[in-house]
């Protein structure tokens, strides 16, 4: 277990660009994990999955940042389409 908390770490560690999206993924990830209620794992792996939804959030907001956005945001987002 404590290698793939440690990958996962190091993983959260190099995607993590700006304190800001740490601070967002943060409040994000609590929130869905509050309401989750899977609250009595081992915290080695409650960390562990909080630290990789935190990635995963992470790196979307590093994606949106960069401009790295599939021909789907259109669906959603058609006012992208014209910039």
């Amino acid at each position: 277990m404590t290698s793939w908390s440690e990958a996962v770490a190091n993983l959260h560690a190099n995607t993590a660009h700006d304190p800001g999206d740490m601070r967002r993924a943060y409040e994000a990830m609590a929130n869905v994990w509050s309401a989750y209620g899977y609250q009595d794992a081992p915290i080695e792996v409650l960390r562990m999955l909080v630290n990789a939804t935190e990635v995963g959030y992470m790196a979307a907001l590093n994606d949106l940042r960069r401009g790295n956005l599939d021909d789907e945001i259109t669906t959603w987002r058609p006012d992208l389409a014209d910039q």
